[in-house]
């Protein structure tokens, strides 16, 4: 027998992040409320819009200034839900101890996200931008299930295609 201790693997199920986005999506899509379909549609398409974009703007930007953008895009409520969700859904994943029924908040969302994220040294950061990226794959994918294009959108696209 040897004196080392024994390392126990995690187990990796790829349906975790599928799932953790799709529910986390799915639930901004659910709370957009307003009274005009018109008008509740132009929020989906905000979001959903958002949603899709956030791959780009990682792997452009990187997290820390997409957590910037969070606070920035307070005028875009809807937007901003998005973003928010994403690092809800990131936080989640990459710190799963941060669990909310042991009370112990998710260190990525809110003001506290700009602070972790600042705080990661160099190789934590590109893990979690990884991570992220991942991430924001699936909220590009869901995006596209969830949030059907308006007829407004399809006119477009067919038009500069």
């Amino acid at each position: 027998m040897s004196d080392q201790k024994e390392t126990q693997m995690l187990h990796y199920d790829p349906r975790t992040i599928s799932i953790n986005v799709y529910q986390k999506l799915k639930s901004v899509k659910d709370n957009t409320q307003d009274s005009k379909d018109n008008e509740r549609q132009k929020k989906h398409d905000k979001q959903r819009s958002q949603a899709i974009e956030l791959y780009t703007y990682i792997a452009t930007w990187g997290l820390l200034r997409l957590k910037g953008e969070e606070t920035a895009l307070r005028n875009e409520p809807e937007k901003q839900k998005v973003v928010a969700c994403f690092f809800e859904a990131l936080g989640k994943l990459v710190f799963p101890s941060s669990n909310p029924n042991l009370s112990s908040p998710n260190p990525l969302t809110g003001n506290a996200g700009l602070t972790k994220l600042m705080g990661m040294d160099a190789s934590e950061y590109l893990g979690i931008t990884g991570v992220a990226l991942q991430v924001a794959r699936e909220f590009s994918f869901w995006a596209e299930s969830l949030y059907p294009k308006s007829r407004n959108n399809i006119t477009v696209n067919q038009t500069t295609h």
